[in-house]
């Protein structure tokens, strides 16, 4: 009879995917192995450290097949490119790959033979294990806690960690660390749909249109997860969650009727081409909506049927890890991007030599002219001096317009970069740089164009008919960064950085930072067109 629980079947691969680390194994004591708080937090603190800057091993070779693919857009493939380059900057150890380190997420299946003696307990020794990465690194916090129903500030130190252990039979203690971003987080939906979606036509549509919706503000390519079925919300979403990280790959294809789970590989292979259908591509049009895909298919009650859909960015860190009685395993991560830089170009391949230069430290109606001109889908390459500020900062702005104050200078002279940096190593202009999420930002739009401020805005994804409309009216223009450059951008376009105004708001604060060379597509023009569906 198969088990329906999901979780007994969990992939943590073969022995050669781990190294094994330099931390006492675990001792017998009486029936028990014990392990002690301080190496889980030696554990979690090294797994985190390096997750910021390595990536998992197989994802990059996947971003080189697209950067080689001639079916590819010439744009999407220079993306892959840059994102292959920033593996390469991050690897270096002083930029994190992202600029939104993440949310510290461990989730834990502790076997019956293992004890932890002291009074913290596992759990608060992983957090201290994560928040002590952060530090270390100098990773962005990017964690609000409450004051109030609507009240709340930053935490300043990336903590409350998302922490899940359950208890296992068995002999070992087995874990999953990841950093998951806010923009891959908002992906996530899940819905009841009628039992009627179990045919393949309906159900291809439902999903057509919930992947056509994941649209580019999350840093495409993914890894695009679908589960259907579960016995609860909270059990769906936690699959869905381990589903994109690979964890249940080992599953079968067919089921017993029993209740145990499977893994359908004609729907991924299915997943995929709908996500090549939606022309989005590598977040500046073509095929490479997606890298990979998971569809796992739970067993359900008569009368419900949950569907999720979430995805991992191209931000992929995950780690597993194993403690036995040989020892503490933590798997390998990627060691030589640069390896599958050969045969790219170096970095102005793929038409990057067609981009429009755009001088923000001309004068203002000459930029912004220019800029006026250009169609969307039309590569740009920025020098010059932008504000950066994001959605504390737009929020106190907008009070204070609406209170009859002016809005600041530097919201009508320069272009609005939408971004949160890390913070900068020591004698470093800047920490890891990269667009947030414009939409976001949408609701602002109109009161700050009507002043003459946000005229020009950079971000990534695309926007909503109102920031649309916002824009035409104005006859302001949207350009997209690539997200989850953030290492690269740092590194070789980011010439000076100040913090200008709101000190208190840490990574929110607002900046002037120079530009060399960053490049952008036009995404919404002067007319309110959209490069975007």
């Amino acid at each position: 009879m198969s088990h329906d629980d999901p979780f007994l079947h969990l992939d943590f691969g073969e022995p050669e995917f781990y190294e094994r680390l330099d931390i006492e194994a675990p001792k017998r004591r009486k029936d028990k192995l014990v392990v002690d708080e301080e190496k889980i937090f030696a554990l979690s603190e090294r797994a985190f450290s390096e997750i910021a800057f390595r990536y998992p091993k197989g994802h990059l070779e996947k971003l080189s097949a697209l950067a080689k693919d001639e079916n590819a857009s010439t744009d999407e493939r220079f993306v892959a490119e840059t994102l292959i380059r920033n593996a390469a900057a991050a690897a270096r150890g002083l930029y994190p790959m992202c600029q939104d380190t993440g949310t510290a997420l461990v989730y834990g299946w502790k076997g019956g033979l293992f004890q932890t003696p002291g009074s913290g307990g596992d759990a608060k020794a992983l957090a201290a294990g994560a928040a002590a990465a952060w530090a270390a690194k100098g990773l962005r916090n990017s964690q609000l806690g409450p004051l109030s129903a609507l009240e709340e500030k930053n935490t300043q130190d990336n903590l409350p960690a998302g922490i899940d252990i359950r208890e296992v039979e068995g002999s070992e203690y087995r874990f999953l660390f990841a950093a998951k971003g806010g923009g891959s987080t908002s992906k996530f939906s899940l819905s009841m749909e009628p039992p009627s979606i179990l045919d393949e036509t309906r159900l291809e549509r439902i999903l057509a249109a919930r992947i056509g919706a994941l649209g580019a503000s999350a840093c495409p390519p993914y890894t695009i997860g679908i589960v259907l079925g579960g016995t609860s919300p909270s059990q769906v979403f936690t699959v869905l969650e381990l589903a994109v990280y690979g964890m249940f790959d080992a599953l079968p294809e067919a089921g017993d009727g029993k209740g145990g789970p499977l893994r359908s590989r004609e729907w991924e292979k299915r997943i995929l081409g709908i996500a090549e259908g939606t022309g989005i591509g590598a977040q500046w049009g073509g095929k490479g909506l997606a890298l990979d895909a998971r569809f796992i298919r739970l067993s359900r009650h008569a009368a419900n049927l949950p569907l999720a859909v979430g995805v991992s960015c191209s931000a992929h860190r995950k780690r597993r890890a194993i403690v036995n009685e040989q020892g503490w395993f933590l798997e390998k991560l990627e060691e030589d991007p640069e390896r599958l830089l050969q045969g790219l170009g170096e970095g102005v391949g793929h038409g990057a030599d067609k981009a429009v230069d755009i001088d923000l430290d001309a004068p203002k109606e000459v930029w912004l002219s220019r800029l006026r001109d250009l169609e969307p889908g039309t590569r740009v390459s920025l020098s010059g001096m932008v504000t950066v500020a994001r959605d504390k900062a737009h929020a106190r702005i907008a009070a204070s317009l609406a209170r009859g104050e002016a809005v600041p200078s530097y919201f009508v002279e320069h272009p609005i970069f939408y971004a949160g940096p890390t913070e900068a190593a020591p004698g470093e202009a800047t920490g890891s740089f990269g667009p947030t999420t414009a939409s976001r930002m949408d609701v602002y739009l109109s009161p700050f164009t009507a002043a003459g401020a946000s005229l020009v805005t950079i971000a990534k994804g695309g926007r909503g008919s109102e920031a649309r409309a916002a824009l035409a009216s104005a006859r302001g223009v949207y350009l997209a960064a690539i997200g989850g450059a953030a290492a690269l951008t740092a590194k070789e376009h980011i010439v000076e950085s100040r913090v200008i105004d709101f000190h208190d708001l840490g990574m929110e604060a607002v900046r002037l930072v120079r530009l060399r060379s960053l490049p952008a597509l036009v995404v919404i023009d002067a007319r309110g067109d959209s490069f975007y569906p």
